[in-house]
């Protein structure tokens, strides 16, 4: 009964009477046709006597093959041919009663045939006249005129192909139509994909423009190479189009993402960065079961972190972060969406409140931590010493030790890369969390497993250079830099999570895990990529300045500390560390001499008490 249920409507019961009617009219007319529009006596008899089961059976084998059900102005190859192939049925039916009765009651065969004819073209047309009604305009369509925007694909492959079919098919409601294909095989060139002809090879873009009103292009290449991506990107936006670009090909594989689920082409897209593999196994054992605490689970690591954690579907997680809106967009972008909701809890804390932080390992019993708060702005940092070392170093050493109280199996520490040879308080902050991890790793009494993972600035973070570029473009300049030859390694917060995850299958306890990181790119460069990216020209449109480094800041970051020997594991992404400089001084003692700093309040103490403790700490100035 639910089956039939969508039939019994005002839709199907006027379908009923078009059908019927033009059923009517296409026997009729065929009959005509015949007897050159003078049709004997007894063939008009015989045709009032066969006109309600004619159309009676022509309806019933259209209804069985779904032209009843089907979206009418949504009117494409496959509804052509199941339209067909129900008048051919029943005519090939009729033509079989026609021999079985000897002609007796039965229409001629050659008016069955035009029949068929007839009321094909007539069913197909309605169809067809709808589908241009309701999808690019009965009047635009009758002159010429359309309000789509035209696009060239780049790249006829695969992907390609599946842009162009999905276009095609949700034109209107994406406002493109693809009228181009271009790619460099010369065996491609010149043939037809879905209709749209493979015009050229990439690099005559420039000729097709004018002819064929191109106003966007469209990277189908996901997985071609950086240089690749960058030159196309390049190209379309000296002509003043709009580059958009497919998702990667893992998402559009694992139906993470479609075809038309298009975006503007990114940063990280032009950066090369190769695709990270995991040992799946190894993560999944780590986490699943698990009971995992993430600190500072709102920012954007900590975010990642929880997100990619999801599927391995963990036994419980907390998610804690001192910032309400953190929590909250957590809540909102990321635990909203997962199936394991019941295993998810969150707390706005603050993790040097030592009474609160107590009461969640009671009551939560964590078994995995992963340490992602920290305050990570060098500049700021410069002004409030105090604030770094009670945020990145007090609550961390904190943290670990309610870890190593309450049995928890494995911490991991998120270091930045910024702790080595620190120059800032930030990176001073980061480096002696570090020793201190190390510190605890090798008392007697400790059961869990410390660990910490250093890595360079992410792609698209909070406060990241790339975001403050974006800003300052969208205000239209100028753009800052600090110094013209300033590098930094750049990794996307996709890559370095799952590389922080692989990590974390590895050690033993008290390792430092460096990530790769690739090539150091100029800062300058970036900036100069982002400013093309938004179809702006450098020194035209949007100025770059220079500001000068601030105090902390290095002109370019390091990979490797001085005392520290390298070593590869079995992931060439991932190196480990082992460190000789532990803090040989009590962690009681230190933390008396810097609380004792931090009440004076004056930052020039603080940094002078910090490199006594630290000696390799050495600030560009001390004021």
């Amino acid at each position: 009964m639910r089956i039939l249920q969508p039939y019994f409507n005002i839709k199907f019961f006027g379908l009923v009477f078009l059908y019927g009617f033009l059923s009517y009219l296409c026997l009729t007319f065929a009959y005509e046709l015949r007897f050159d529009f003078n049709v004997p006596d007894s063939y008009i008899e015989n045709r009032n006597q066969i006109y309600v089961w004619f159309i009676f059976m022509q309806l019933a084998f259209l209804f069985a093959l779904g032209q009843f059900e089907t979206v009418l102005s949504q009117f494409r190859l496959p509804d052509l041919f199941r339209l067909f192939l129900a008048l051919a049925l029943q005519s090939l039916y009729c033509i079989f009663l026609w021999y079985i009765y000897n002609g007796q009651d039965v229409a001629p065969r050659s008016i069955i045939v035009t029949d068929l004819l007839l009321l094909f073209i007539s069913i197909a047309g309605f169809r067809l006249f709808l589908r241009i009604y309701f999808g690019e305009g009965f009047f635009n369509w009758l002159s010429g005129r359309y309000s789509l925007k035209n696009v060239a694909i780049i790249g006829a492959g695969e992907v390609g192909s599946l842009v162009c079919s999905d276009i095609l098919s949700k034109k209107n409601k994406l406002g493109i139509r693809p009228v181009l294909f271009f790619d460099d095989s010369e065996e491609k060139i010149g043939r037809l994909m879905h209709g749209i002809p493979i015009i050229d090879k990439i690099s005559t873009l420039k000729n097709y423009i004018d002819r064929y009103v191109i106003e966007k292009v469209i990277i189908a290449f996901p997985s071609a190479s950086a240089k690749k991506i960058r030159s196309v990107a390049q190209l379309a936006k000296s002509l003043n189009l709009e580059v958009d670009i497919v998702p990667a090909l893992s998402d559009l594989v694992s139906g993470r993402a479609t075809a038309t689920q298009l975006r503007p082409v990114e940063l990280e897209d032009l950066l090369g960065r190769k695709k990270v593999n995991l040992d799946q196994g190894s993560i999944k054992n780590l986490i699943s079961k698990q009971r995992i605490m993430v600190t500072g689970a709102g920012g954007s690591i900590g975010k990642e972190l929880v997100s990619q954690m999801l599927d391995y579907h963990p036994e419980q997680l907390l998610c804690l972060d001192q910032s309400e809106m953190a929590i909250f967009d957590l809540n909102f972008t990321v635990l909203n969406n997962s199936t394991d909701e019941g295993r998810i809890s969150v707390k706005v804390l603050d993790i040097t409140d030592e009474e609160s932080l107590r009461h969640c390992f009671e009551i939560f019993k964590p078994t995995l931590i992963f340490h992602a708060a920290a305050h990570k702005h060098v500049n700021l940092m410069e002004d409030q010493p105090d604030e770094a070392l009670r945020n990145n170093y007090f609550a961390s050493v904190q943290l670990m030790r309610l870890s190593k109280e309450f049995l928890v199996d494995r911490f991991i520490l998120i270091s930045t890369d910024k702790a080595i040879n620190p120059t800032s308080v930030m990176g001073v902050t980061k480096r002696m969390a570090e020793l201190a991890m190390q510190k605890i790793q090798v008392d007697p009494e400790n059961k869990t497993q410390f660990m910490a993972v250093r890595f360079g600035n992410v792609l698209g973070s909070s406060g990241s250079v790339i975001t403050i570029f974006k800003e300052q473009i969208a205000q239209g300049g100028p753009v800052t830099v600090t110094d013209p030859e300033v590098t930094r390694f750049f990794m996307t917060i996709s890559e370095a999570v799952s590389l922080v995850l692989e990590s974390a299958t590895k050690g033993t306890g008290g390792e430092i895990f460096v990530l790769d990181m690739g090539k150091a790119i100029k800062v300058l460069e970036l900036a100069r990529q982002l400013i093309s990216l938004s179809g702006l020209k450098e020194g035209e449109d949007i100025d770059i300045e220079f500001t000068g480094l601030k105090p902390g800041e290095k002109l370019y970051e390091e990979v490797q500390h001085f005392d520290e020997v390298h070593m590869k594991t079995d992931h060439k992404q991932i190196f480990r560390f082992s460190a000789h400089g532990l803090i040989e001084d009590d962690l009681d003692r230190i933390s008396s001499q810097l609380m004792t700093a931090m009440k004076s309040h004056d930052a020039k103490q603080i940094k002078e008490t910090i490199s006594r403790i630290i000696p390799e700490y050495n600030p560009y100035s001390i004021d």
